[in-house]
C-alpha cells in the first residue's frame, strides 16, 4: 500500500503546475490555450443554464449560444447581437466579454514576452549559426578590424562569403564596434555570436566543423606581463583542443592563431594531423624591423604589399598537366609574364625561397608564385621572353660602418638588437635608449659584447619627455634612428606616445644651427606604429620607414587563413641563414658609367637578378620615395616586356642571401 503523502494537495498540484510552466513559452502558451478553452466552455454552460430559466426569444437554437458566448469572449463589441435579449442573457454576454478581455490580454502579454525574449537571445547572441564554409574568428580584440577588413578584400571574388565571430563579448557591442569601423562590407556577410570561445556546445553553435577556416585571436599583447601571457597562451591551446574535440578527432578546417611562447607554439602546431599555423608576432616584426633600420627607404611598403590581399601575395601553383620534364627554376622564370617564381614546394614539404637557377622542378612541386591575384597566373609552355644580356657590372660592395639609435625596451628589443648586430659592419655602433636599466639589458649588452667584439654597443638612460635629454644623444649623428612602440591600456595611446617622441626628434633636426651639424646627413627615421589610421600622421613627422605592427600581423594571420603554407614562406623568409628581401641599387645590375638614365625592358632586369643568384620582384624609383599614392616608387612584378627608364639611384626589389 502507497505511503500517503505528507504534502497537502493544494501544494503538490502547484508543484507540478510550476514543473510544467518551467518547460518553456510552448508549455506557457499550451496553459493559455488550456485556461482559454475551461473559460469558453464554463461561459457556454453559464449560458445554456440562463437560457434554461429564462428562455432567450431571439435565439434561433441553442446551438447558437456557443456562438455568441465565442464572439463575446474574442469581440468585445460583438455583445451587441445580444441587445434584443433579456437581461440574464446580456449579463452572461458581459461576463463573457470580461472573460475574454482577461485571457485575450494574457494570450497577448504573453506573445509579446516570447518576442522581447527572443530578440533578448539574439542580442546576447546565443543561437545557432547555419553557414558552412565560413571563416571562423574566435576572440575579439584590437587586431579584429584589420583582420575582417583583409578576408572582405579576399572574399571579393565570392558572391556570398561569411565570417562568424565567437567572443566572450556582448555581442550588441561587438556589431556596433564593427559596424563604426568599416562601411563597405562587399560581398561578405559578419555574424557574431557571444559565448565562452573554448567552451564545445558554443563551437557547435557556430559550425566549427563546417568552417572554410578557422583564426584564434590571443587575448593578451605582446608588451603584457609574462603571466597574462602564458595565460592567454593556454587559453590558445584549449581552444585547439575544443575544435579538434568538436570535430571528434577527424580532420579539422585550418587553425591559425598567435602564440607568444614558443614552446607553446611548437606545442600548438603538432598537436594533431590537421593543420595548425602558429604565429609568433614578436618574432616575426624583430627581424623585419632590424631590417628596415639598414635598408632602403620603402622595403616595409613591400612587405605590406606581399601580406595584404589588396596587393600582391603568394600563391601555390602547378599546371595540371604537371611541368615539363628536367625544367629548371631559372626557366620556369620566364614562363610566367606579370607573375614571378620565388621558390619551390617541393613534393615532400619543404619550402625553397631562391633555390639554385639549375634545380629541376619535380612533377610533383608547387612553385610559389608573387602575384596580384591567383587569376593572373598564367603558365606558358614556351617562353615569354628571351633576354640578351649575359654579364652584369662588377661592383665591389663597400656597405660602410653605421651609427644605429634605438629608443625604448620592449619585448621585441632583445631580437631587433640581436638581429641588428648581425648585420652590422664592423666598427659599426649601436645604441639603446631607455628610461630605466634593468638585469636583462646589461645581460645583454654583455653577451653581444663577447659575440660582436668589433661592434661598440651601449645601453643608456635617458627621459624621453625632457628635450635637453634628446639633445644631448645628438640624433643628427646617427644614420638610423629606430622608434619602438611601448605598451600601453589602448593603442591609440601608444600611437600618440610615438608620435610626440617623434615631434621632438622632429624639432632637434630641424634646429640644426651650427656649420658641422648642418653637414650632417638627416638621420632615417622609422618607427612602430600600431594604428593604421595613423600612418598619415606618421609620415607628417618626418618619418622615412614605419611598420605598422597590428596591421601586418592581422594580415599575416587573414593570409594564412586562406593559405596555411604561407607561414612556412614567412618563416623562411625571416631565418637568419636563408633569402631575405632587399631594395638593393641598381648599379649593382646595370652600368651606369657612360650615361645618366637607361632604357630597359623588365625581361632583362630578370636575368641581370638571375646572374646574381637574386630573385627580382619590382623596381623602385628614386624620384618617387615619398609619393605615397604612388607605392612610394615601387613598382612590383610588372611585364617582361614593359620598358623602363632607370637611373643610378633607383633600386631592385631583390630576393637574395645578403645585402652586398
Amino acid at each position: 500500500m502507497p505511503k500517503p503523502s505528507q504534502y497537502p494537495l493544494k501544494q503538490q498540484l502547484r508543484y507540478q503546475i510550476d514543473n510544467y510552466m518551467s518547460r518553456g513559452s510552448s508549455s506557457i502558451f499550451m496553459a493559455l490555450l488550456l485556461t482559454f478553452l475551461i473559460g469558453f466552455l464554463v461561459m457556454v454552460l453559464v449560458r445554456l443554464i440562463a437560457n434554461f430559466f429564462f428562455p432567450d426569444e431571439t435565439l434561433s437554437s441553442l446551438y447558437e449560444i456557443p456562438w455568441r458566448v465565442y464572439v463575446a469572449v474574442m469581440e468585445g463589441s460583438a455583445a451587441e447581437t445580444d441587445g434584443d435579449s433579456n437581461w440574464l442573457a446580456k449579463l452572461t454576454s458581459i461576463v463573457g466579454v470580461l472573460v475574454g478581455l482577461i485571457l485575450f490580454s494574457s494570450m497577448v502579454a504573453f506573445i509579446t514576452s516570447v518576442f522581447e525574449a527572443k530578440l533578448d537571445e539574439l542580442r546576447r547572441g546565443r543561437s545557432i549559426v547555419l553557414e558552412k564554409n565560413h571563416t571562423l574568428i574566435l576572440g575579439f580584440g584590437d587586431r579584429i578590424l584589420e583582420v575582417i577588413r583583409e578576408l572582405i578584400e579576399a572574399n571579393e571574388s565570392e558572391p556570398d562569403a561569411a565570417i562568424v565571430i565567437l567572443s566572450d563579448d556582448d555581442k550588441e557591442n561587438m556589431d556596433n564596434y564593427i559596424r563604426d569601423n568599416i562601411q563597405n562590407f562587399r560581398t561578405t556577410r559578419i555574424i557574431t555570436r557571444s559565448g565562452v570561445v573554448t567552451n564545445i556546445n558554443n563551437l557547435r553553435n557556430v559550425m566549427a566543423e563546417n568552417a572554410k577556416s578557422i583564426i584564434i585571436i590571443n587575448s593578451a599583447a605582446s608588451w603584457q606581463t609574462e603571466k597574462e601571457k602564458n595565460l592567454a597562451d593556454a587559453l590558445v591551446l584549449k581552444s585547439v583542443m575544443s575544435i579538434i574535440a568538436v570535430c571528434k578527432g577527424n580532420e579539422h578546417p585550418p587553425i591559425v592563431c598567435e602564440i607568444h611562447s614558443n614552446r607553446d607554439r611548437n606545442l600548438a602546431q603538432n598537436i594533431s594531423n590537421g593543420s595548425v599555423k602558429a604565429l609568433n608576432e614578436v618574432s616575426v616584426l624583430s627581424k623585419m624591423i632590424a631590417q628596415l633600420a639598414l635598408s632602403r627607404n620603402g622595403l616595409s611598403v613591400v612587405y605590406g604589399d606581399m601580406v595584404g590581399f589588396d596587393g600582391n601575395e603568394f600563391y601555390f601553383y602547378r599546371p595540371e598537366e604537371g611541368w615539363p620534364y628536367s625544367l629548371t627554376f631559372k626557366e620556369s622564370l620566364y614562363r610566367f609574364n606579370n607573375s614571378t617564381p620565388m621558390g619551390i614546394h617541393t613534393q615532400n614539404g619543404k619550402i625553397i625561397l631562391n633555390p639554385p637557377k639549375d634545380m629541376e622542378i619535380q612533377n610533383e612541386d608547387e612553385l610559389i608564385i608573387f602575384a596580384e591575384d591567383d587569376s593572373t597566373i598564367k603558365y606558358f609552355k614556351e617562353p615569354v621572353f628571351s633576354p640578351k644580356i649575359d654579364s652584369i657590372p662588377k661592383v665591389k660592395t663597400n656597405i660602410p660602418s653605421q651609427r644605429v639609435a634605438l629608443l625604448n625596451w620592449t619585448t621585441k628589443t632583445k631580437i631587433i638588437v640581436e638581429k641588428l648586430c648581425s648585420y652590422l659592419r664592423e666598427k659599426s655602433e649601436l645604441m639603446v635608449y631607455v628610461p630605466a636599466l634593468n638585469e636583462e639589458m646589461e645581460n645583454l649588452k654583455q653577451s653581444l659584447a663577447k659575440k660582436y667584439p668589433m661592434i661598440q654597443i651601449g645601453i643608456k638612460t635617458i627621459d624621453f619627455n625632457e628635450l635637453k635629454d634628446l639633445e644631448r644623444i645628438k640624433p643628427q649623428s646617427f644614420d638610423s634612428i629606430l622608434i619602438l612602440s611601448p605598451g600601453g591600456s589602448t593603442i591609440e595611446e601608444m600611437d600618440a606616445y610615438v608620435i610626440s617622441l617623434l615631434i621632438r626628434i622632429r624639432q632637434i633636426l630641424l634646429s640644426m644651427d651650427d656649420e658641422k651639424d648642418k653637414s650632417l646627413k638627416s638621420p632615417k627615421l622609422i618607427t612602430e606604429v600600431m594604428d593604421s589610421e595613423n600612418i598619415d600622421i606618421i609620415l607628417n613627422s618626418g618619418v622615412e620607414d614605419f611598420m605598422v605592427s597590428n596591421q601586418f600581423v592581422s594580415q599575416i594571420m587573414a593570409q594564412v587563413s586562406e593559405e596555411p603554407l604561407a607561414l612556412d614562406v614567412y618563416d623562411d623568409l625571416f631565418r637568419a641563414d636563408g633569402s631575405e628581401i632587399y631594395i638593393k641599387p641598381a648599379t649593382s645590375y646595370f652600368d651606369f658609367s657612360e650615361k645618366e638614365t637607361i632604357k630597359i625592358k623588365y625581361g632583362e632586369c630578370v636575368e641581370a637578378a638571375q646572374l646574381r643568384e637574386e630573385i627580382i620582384l619590382g623596381l623602385q624609383f628614386y624620384a618617387e620615395q615619398k609619393n605615397k599614392e604612388n607605392m612610394f616608387g615601387l613598382k612590383l612584378i610588372p611585364d617582361k616586356d614593359e620598358v623602363f627608364t632607370i637611373s643610378a639611384r633607383d633600386g631592385f626589389v631583390a630576393l637574395a642571401q645578403d645585402e652586398g
